[in-house]
């Protein structure tokens, strides 16, 4: 076996981007696979087993993560512009911190949707005036290693370009082991989103397909994953094209009824360890899911300060007022909300991803997956589907309550 990542097959590979940054003959590449995942490809013929790629993938670790969210400051926050919290899937404050970084001389690396592939990738801003191209979040997985590699190339060749990156956990830890190599880690603020997951792109190519249809057109000029057209709490994909849009309710939607349901997630997803209670980041944001504002419309940001440059700079956010506390926040509550337990159905998901990549028809993936579903899951997706018949006002009413119910658990 050569030496190369390749020797590690116990865990599936996340597309994180570090065999890539690190690998210093340019043979390692990330591709979508035949799953419809980002993975590593490495090119035989130019690998020349160094060893350096095995050293940065979070794969080849006992322990993952330096400091416990437990342990770290938490704050409930929002952005202290209106127009920014109702353009923002959550609180506003990745916008925020975006416009700081520009402001004091970071350029930014975070995601954005490609209407022209129709994919996320990761990309590189240095003003203000295009901060907009990473705003909502995106419910895809990214390609980082285009952003990535030029970033490490820049602060390599120069102490004075800093960048703060937006990422997946599994794609700040995996940069994180490069930057430190590469002793520039002072010129990073890494920032992680709390992650639920990715799905297969080839469900979301089954889902364009539904919406190019539906407008007539095969190109989209904006997409907006979470729109928050009735509140924060029921959101929508929102896509644009010329004088048309599209809405798709959560409850509708194929793509985000796959999504929830967990069983064609990537193969990494079903024994992530990143995602959890312990982090590689300066800060860590998400929703402020939970009962202290499931009653608000306008959406709660949670930060999680783990290190003192994290912290720092959120003390400078609330100093300058872009932004506003709302209390401090509670780490249990936080963590219990969010899905740190992982999934526990990866029979089935193996299944499901097998008919996937030998048929490459998702609806059949689908089809497997609910078949193999628990009775209690069953149920659950046909009392979602026949909520779709009630008026959205009651349903607003009904989701209400049935979030108090969870949370008294």
């Amino acid at each position: 076996m050569k030496n190369n990542i390749l020797e590690q097959s116990n865990f599936a590979c996340s597309g994180c981007g570090a065999c890539a940054c690190i690998c210093p003959k340019n043979a390692i590449e990330i591709q979508l696979d035949a799953s419809g995942f980002y993975t590593a490809k490495i090119d035989e013929n130019k690998c020349i087993n160094c060893g350096l790629c095995k050293t940065v993938c979070t794969r080849y670790e006992e322990t993952v993560g330096e400091i416990s969210l437990y342990d770290s400051k938490v704050y409930a926050a929002q952005s202290s512009n209106e127009d920014v919290i109702r353009n923002s899937s959550s609180g506003g404050i990745a916008c925020e911190l975006s416009r700081w970084a520009v402001q004091n001389g970071y350029k930014v690396i975070g995601v954005t949707y490609d209407t022209e592939k129709n994919s996320a990738e990761h990309i590189i801003i240095s003003a203000e005036n295009e901060i907009v191209k990473l705003s909502g979040s995106k419910y895809l997985q990214s390609n980082p290693e285009k952003a990535f590699k030029e970033a490490v190339e820049l602060a390599v060749q120069s102490a004075q370009e800093r960048f703060v990156v937006f990422g997946t956990p599994c794609q700040i830890s995996g940069l994180k082991k490069v930057i430190e190599q590469k002793h520039i880690r002072e010129q990073f603020l890494l920032i992680e989103i709390f992650c639920h997951g990715v799905p297969s792109y080839k469900l979301w190519q089954k889902q364009c397909e539904k919406i190019q249809k539906k407008l007539g057109t095969n190109k989209f000029d904006s997409v907006i994953f979470r729109y928050k057209k009735d509140e924060w709490h029921n959101y929508c994909l929102r896509v644009d094209s010329g004088t048309q849009t599209f809405f798709g309710e959560r409850e509708k939607e194929l793509f985000w009824q796959v999504y929830f349901e967990n069983i064609l997630l990537s193969d990494s997803c079903y024994h992530c360890r990143m995602r959890k209670e312990m982090t590689n980041a300066d800060i860590r944001l998400g929703d402020y899911w939970g009962k202290r504002y499931q009653e608000r419309e306008d959406g709660v940001s949670v930060i999680f300060a783990p290190t003192e440059k994290g912290n720092d700079v959120i003390s400078q956010l609330s100093e300058k007022k872009t932004i506003r506390f709302m209390g401090c926040g509670d780490a249990e509550e936080i963590l219990r909300a969010q899905n740190m337990r992982g999934y526990h159905q990866k029979e089935l998901h193996d299944k499901a991803m097998n008919a996937l990549v030998e048929s490459g028809d998702i609806q059949y993936a689908v089809k497997i997956s609910r078949k193999g579903m628990t009775g209690k899951q069953k149920l659950k997706r046909k009392a979602l589907r026949c909520s779709t018949f009630i008026p959205k006002k009651m349903r607003k009413k009904m989701r209400s309550m049935y979030r108090k119910v969870l949370l008294r658990r």
